[in-house]
């Protein structure tokens, strides 16, 4: 769900969705792969991002157009 009701709205698509982009624009080139990006998602956060949470984030990224993927299977940052 994009914003649950019975649930932290900390675990929903568009927070974690922002999340994922502050990630981004901090990474070289803005670009990382999904672990990485978990990684960087974790330490804004200061809590654990499970990679369901990382794969939501960026699924919901890519339907808005905002992310790619690239052939290396890095998640790319679109200009």
């Amino acid at each position: 769900m994009l914003l649950p009701r019975e649930q932290s709205p900390w675990n929903c698509g568009y927070y974690l969705g922002a999340i994922a982009l502050r990630a981004l624009n901090k990474a070289p080139k803005e670009r990382a792969d999904l672990l990485a990006l978990q990684e960087r998602m974790s330490s804004i956060i200061q809590r654990p991002v499970s990679p369901t949470q990382v794969i939501t984030a960026a699924a919901w990224l890519y339907l808005l157009g905002v992310i790619e993927l690239d052939d290396h299977g890095m998640v790319v940052k679109c200009s």
